[in-house]
């Protein structure tokens, strides 16, 4: 396994914790804890020390879509090569954020956690679905976004940029509007549910709506087996982690927002002439409207 290959399979399984079984979860957060330490243990030693049977261990793999053990101690050992400065930003943690970090060490480390969300993200974004997802955006007759807490951030940063192309959209992050608005779509528009966990009840029960409208579905989320990511027929997924200090929360909105602009690049290539006279209109539009009046005394 390459090294690109196996850091996404690391961005993923973090991503994948909270869907995982207690015995798998118990798995992987020993093997996120110490990637190098359990690269050089055996299928038995890494059971014992997950506190489970080894046969859990190799189902655990095939969750997270290798063949076996052995495959997974290449991956472990690939990653921490690709990605030996590694750190999550969690309070209490070594070579983490702590309470007591000056301010010079905070925006290093911030800084530091912002870029590596940014490369996460491409590291593991599935670039068919990607494009499967701009095809369904350039033929949309309407895209609504749902969002809600810092999502709603991004929700508004998609609407903003799909507008500057041209095309019809509309964020919403509260549930009532975002159901309304869900009520009225139909089989040519396209319905986007941006949540970090995939559990948010206010994305989840408009993009149930659409979805019974029969519009196209797509989730932006970390968690590539979360109810949001089932119950949608795309998925992009994100590089985030969520912490105590809630840096998560930024990082997340970073990566989120990675996704996006790829969207949008993607979208303006393809419609090209298309958007180059959308994007002229806007500035025409947008500097006419900041253009001094005088008074009438």
């Amino acid at each position: 396994m390459d090294r690109t290959s196996a850091q996404a399979l690391m961005v993923r399984l973090r991503g994948r914790l909270p869907s995982l079984s207690p015995v798998e979860r118990a798995v992987a957060e020993r093997v996120l804890a110490d990637p190098a330490g359990a690269a050089a243990l055996s299928i038995s030693q890494l059971a014992a020390e997950a506190g489970v049977s080894d046969t859990s261990v190799t189902r655990f793999c095939r969750t997270v879509g290798l063949r076996g053990y052995p495959d997974l101690r290449l991956a472990l050992a690939a990653a921490q090569v690709a990605a030996a400065d590694e750190f999550a930003v969690r309070v209490g943690a070594d070579g983490d954020i702590a309470a007591g970090d000056d301010t010079r060490t905070v925006v290093t480390k911030v800084a530091r956690l912002t870029a590596r969300a940014a490369e996460d993200t491409a590291a593991q974004l599935d670039l068919d679905a990607l494009d499967t997802v701009v095809d369904a955006l350039v033929s949309a007759r309407r895209i609504e976004v749902y969002a809600a807490g810092a999502g709603a951030v991004v929700a508004a940063d998609l609407e903003y940029k799909l507008q500057h192309l041209g095309l019809v959209c509309a964020a919403h992050s509260d549930v009532h509007r975002a159901l309304m608005g869900a009520a009225h779509l139909t089989a040519a528009d396209v319905a986007l549910g941006i949540s970090y966990s995939g559990r948010t009840p206010e994305v989840l029960d408009p993009v149930a709506e659409a979805a019974r409208r029969g519009a196209t579905t797509v989730a932006l989320t970390s968690d590539p087996g979360s109810p949001l990511a089932a119950a949608v027929a795309r998925v992009l997924t994100f590089a985030g982690r969520e912490s105590e200090l809630r840096t998560g929360a930024t990082v997340s909105r970073t990566a989120q927002l990675t996704v996006v602009d790829c969207l949008y690049v993607r979208l303006a290539q393809r419609l090209d002439t298309r958007a180059a006279d959308a994007l002229d209109r806007t500035h025409q539009a947008v500097t006419r409207g900041r253009t001094p009046r005088r008074h009438r005394g």
